[in-house]
């Protein structure tokens, strides 16, 4: 019989550490910088392009990618053993 190796049910530093920075990423990409108050607000990024207005938008978005990335290595390497 051969031995069974144990798998790591946590992923991996290298994974939480590029999926991390992948939510900052996109949190700086959506952050406002600026705006004008008109009805409804307009809204942009350091780049001059506009984004949401909406404080919980950024931060939501950076989250959700952080976990998506970090799930999708963390399957990816985990398929490969």
């Amino acid at each position: 019989m051969e031995p069974t190796t144990k798998r790591s049910a946590r992923p991996s530093v290298g994974t939480i550490i590029v999926a991390l920075l992948a939510g900052l990423l996109v949190l700086l990409i959506l952050f406002p910088s600026g705006g004008a108050d008109t009805q409804p607000p307009d809204c942009w990024a350091y780049l001059f392009y506009p984004v949401p207005c909406e404080p919980w938008a950024a931060p939501l978005a950076g989250a959700v990618t952080a976990g998506l990335v970090g799930f999708g290595i963390w399957k990816t390497i985990d398929r490969r053993r």
